[in-house]
């Protein structure tokens, strides 16, 4: 057993780990066939999960999670005053069962300790490391390609060290390639999508039509179609370690997850003003339902799916109700220009024309909509960092609906 660490975006962790809870039954075993361990006891800490797990099993949680940013597998946890000590310490630790050299990126932070040299952390690292793969110069791996990340963390004399097993952040899902103007992260996508959601059956929501009047890039419809797929089509750093288990190896493996049909939306609706992004989404949407064509075989179902180049608060198209609609509209002074006026007035707008059963709306928090536009009431309101600006994500409700 091993203790690992999921780096979740502040306010996330309580969704992830109900991702971990969905995920967990699906896992394999090291003989390739569904496993039958217990759910681990999970601690909750700002910004993160903390468990203990075979890796075996931990490592696949990379393939599930939407709303997390990384899992860490920590080696060791120790309290230090002295970077001898820290370089004994370091170096004991199992890094040739893991590493196929010593070229690593490194992630380094220290404060509150008395060692609070960052720098010379990570010298004190890579001496040991060279020490362990008898590495005599920066010449000798110089063509090597980096097979690892080790996070070391110094706080209150506190050091701990780990090893990523995820490589390029989870929200890359090894699907959207082509991004316009300020996009939604994928993983802040994920975490509204499944709060709007909430409650509802998958049978329910088979019925609904999700509706981006202002699509973008599609990041919206495209995490609503994979929401509950695994992201079996990028590389994880774990795949690189010298412990990883050949099945992980293999272009095949997904076919040993005894998966369920995913749940699905009736339909998906995009509508944008930019001609150029309409076709952007578009591609995105069909990158995703390749790869879950691929990954479902027989058992996949092609999805009902529309973009339509229009202004939204003009145009003559509405999409076939029942109708949900969630959007990340642009701020400030793009918005203005539009001739919108601001979150209370396109909420106003926007349900006026379109009577959706549910609006979702991500705008910044300073302008928080007091009142809900009439037939209307506020069913959650979620603060969101996006992209460095404290948002609002605002989920309205019509009265009446289910």
């Amino acid at each position: 057993m091993n203790k690992f660490f999921i780096s979740t975006p502040l306010g996330f962790e309580k969704n992830v780990l109900e991702e971990m809870k969905e995920a967990w039954p699906y896992l394999l075993g090291k003989d390739s066939k569904t496993h039958s361990m217990a759910f681990p006891e999970v601690e909750l800490l700002d910004g993160g999960l903390e468990f203990e797990a075979d890796p075996f099993a931990a490592v696949q949680l990379n393939f599930f999670l939407k709303s997390a940013n990384r899992i860490l597998m920590r080696m060791t946890s120790f309290r230090t005053k002295d970077l001898p000590k820290f370089y004994q310490k370091f170096k004991a630790l199992p890094w040739r069962e893991y590493l196929v050299h010593g070229k690593v990126e490194w992630e380094v932070a220290a404060q509150k300790s008395r060692i609070n040299n960052e720098k010379r952390l990570q010298e004190s690292a890579e001496k040991a490391l060279n020490e362990l793969f008898n590495i005599k110069s920066t010449q000798e791996t110089a063509h090597f390609v980096s097979c690892g990340s080790i996070y070391i963390r110094m706080e209150d004399d506190l050091c701990t060290i780990s090893l990523d097993s995820t490589g390029e952040h989870l929200h890359k899902r090894g699907w959207t390639v082509l991004k316009g103007e300020a996009p939604l992260r994928e993983t802040t996508a994920a975490y509204l999508l499944r709060a709007t959601i909430g409650e509802t059956t998958p049978g329910e929501l088979s019925k609904i039509t999700l509706f981006d009047p202002m699509a973008g890039s599609g990041t919206f419809l495209t995490e609503a179609r994979g929401l509950w797929q695994g992201q079996f089509q990028r590389e994880y750093a774990f795949q690189k370690w010298k412990k990883t288990p050949k099945l992980f190896i293999s272009p095949t493996f997904v076919f040993n997850y005894d998966l369920p049909a995913s749940k699905i939306f009736k339909a998906f609706v995009g509508t944008d003003l930019d001609e150029k992004m309409v076709k952007i989404s578009g591609a995105n949407f069909d990158s995703v339902e390749a790869q879950i064509k691929a990954q479902e075989k027989e058992d996949f179902k092609a999805s009902k799916v529309q973009w339509v180049h229009q202004n939204c608060f003009e145009g003559s198209f509405i999409p076939e109700a029942p109708l949900w609609m969630i959007l990340n509209p642009p701020y400030g002074e793009r918005l203005s220009s539009e001739g919108v006026g601001g979150l209370k007035t396109l909420a106003f707008k926007l349900t006026a024309k379109y009577s959706p059963e549910k609006l979702g709306l991500l705008f910044p928090e300073k302008e928080k909509l007091m009142a809900p536009p009439p037939g209307y009431q506020i069913e959650k309101e979620l603060k969101i960092n996006n992209g460095g600006l404290r948002c609002l994500y605002t989920l309205l409700k019509r009265e009446g609906s289910l």
